[in-house]
């Protein structure tokens, strides 16, 4: 498969450096000039759980700077959720009439990008472990973990099966007749931790010591969890069941003791994460608020779901970004008013 790579932060540049160690050529572009040139300069410089190397892609900034005449089988979006429709678009007329993208956000950003380039030409990815860019060519794979991957409302195909070998470089990956299930089940997660350490403004071993947090935490996930169930989405297990956090409005005191118990041990695991939103509200950039609560909150309205702290959360981030709201705990205090 000849392979272009969108974006080469934590996901995009692990991803098209382990490629590169296992003999592919992907194209790299990065969408950043600076960026661009480092990786010329000096090299990708890649950690990954257990091992630390560099690579020398011929990184560009710009498809414009590629071959016009090279048509690539597949896209890897490893660009922000804000950013892909965009990208998506720029790269269509680089594909092979069979071509496809993968879509590797955080959210869900398929159904828009099907939207752009119709369905045949999406293919659907949820990547199960962290990445982060330390400075311009510089990245690190925090966690281990596995990439989810099928067509988004099909069985696995072959295109599928041929993508999953291509990526089996980079880590274990998992192919699935029911992504709409994964997406969901990774998005209620996401829509938790995400967006609330953006809130709130802490590390999540800080924020889910206090009771409100936790709080606010389930709710945020029960609706998640009841607008997957109110439009028949059969939820699929992505690194934990996705009924262990989730306790209904019907639930009983001790259901509801043991959720919170749980949502505080998930905070002690992984108490020194940073929120990704938390980090784009700091360097002043947009989040991807409208692929995680803003998704949650449309579909549930469509489906008749209560959504108050989706609803709310989208547009307590989008006051931030617009400098009309202040970072801090109490926007949570605020949320858990609602519940």
């Amino acid at each position: 498969m000849d392979v272009i790579i969108q974006g080469a932060g934590g996901i995009g540049g692990v991803i098209a450096a382990e490629l590169l160690r296992a003999g592919y050529t992907p194209a790299l572009v990065t969408g950043n000039a600076e960026i661009a040139d480092r990786i010329r300069q000096r090299g990708l410089c890649v950690t990954v759980p257990g091992r630390a190397f560099a690579i020398h892609p011929p990184a560009v900034s710009s498809l414009s700077e590629l071959d016009p005449a090279r048509r690539f089988d597949v896209a890897l979006l490893a660009m922000k959720a804000t950013r892909v429709l965009k990208a998506a678009g720029e790269v269509e007329p680089h594909l092979d009439p069979d071509g496809f993208v993968v879509s590797l956000q955080n959210g869900i950003v398929e159904d828009a990008l099907s939207d752009r380039l119709g369905k045949q030409r999406v293919v659907s990815a949820v990547v199960g472990w962290g990445g982060t860019m330390h400075a311009p060519g510089v990245v690190e794979r925090t966690s281990d973990g596995e990439i989810h991957l099928g067509e988004l409302d099909a069985p696995v195909s072959e295109r599928v099966r041929q993508t999953a070998r291509l990526l089996e470089a980079v880590t274990p990956v998992v192919c699935s007749d029911n992504m709409r299930g994964v997406l969901w089940s990774k998005l209620a997660i996401n829509a938790t931790i995400t967006t609330l350490g953006a809130l709130a403004g802490q590390l999540l071993g800080e924020m889910l010591v206090d009771r409100i947090a936790r709080k606010v935490f389930a709710a945020i996930y029960a609706e998640a969890i009841d607008t997957a169930d109110a439009l028949g989405v059969v939820l699929e297990r992505v690194a934990a069941p996705p009924r262990l956090l989730y306790a209904p409005r019907s639930a009983s005191f001790a259901r509801r003791l043991a959720v919170d118990a749980l949502i505080r041990a998930v905070g002690f695991r992984y108490r020194k994460l940073k929120s990704s939103m938390l980090q784009s509200l700091e360097r002043g950039r947009s989040t991807e608020i409208d692929y995680l609560n803003g998704y949650i909150a449309r579909r549930a309205n469509q489906a008749d779901v209560p959504a108050p702290c989706n609803t709310a959360a989208t547009r307590m981030v989008k006051e931030i970004e617009r400098g009309e709201r202040e970072i801090g705990p109490q926007n949570l205090a605020e949320l858990a008013g609602l519940i």
